[in-house]
């Protein structure tokens, strides 16, 4: 269950803007991990709602380099044998195609709410809060 819930929180913040058109393209690829249902959720919207850091790093056919942490503390649970939560600070920068850091690092609390159905874990659920650089 960790290492799908990893990948997934991984791969949910892995972009590049030649080939993105919105962070939701990252869910889109992420798809395997999840369940039918959450799957079936994942719909790429017409326009970008990422703002400036998304553009500037458009403007330098930019790509995402993510890296997790897990939260401390009860927010990450085995919630029942096949059910479980787990929540990570997720911390990304923007770099260029040369590895040239492009903008400030964004950083996002995920958290992925997993079932195990047929020896497999499974995304059911996510949800994220975007947290304010600190100094």
């Amino acid at each position: 269950m960790d290492s799908t819930a990893e990948v997934a929180a991984l791969m949910l913040h892995s972009w590049d803007t030649t080939t993105d058109r919105t962070e939701t393209a990252a869910a889109i690829r992420t798809k395997p991990l999840m369940s039918p249902d959450w799957a079936a959720n994942q719909i790429e919207p017409e326009r970008n709602a990422a703002g400036a850091p998304w553009l500037v790093a458009a403007e330098h056919q930019g790509y995402s380099t993510p890296s997790i942490v897990p939260v401390q503390g009860d927010l990450n649970q085995d919630v029942a044998p096949d059910k479980a939560i787990r929540a990570y600070t997720v911390e990304w920068t923007w770099k260029t195609r040369d590895g040239t850091t492009v903008h400030d690092a964004g950083r996002r609390q995920i958290t992925l709410y997993l079932e195990e159905h047929d020896g497999q874990w499974e995304v059911v659920g996510h949800q994220s809060r975007d947290m304010s650089k600190t100094p």
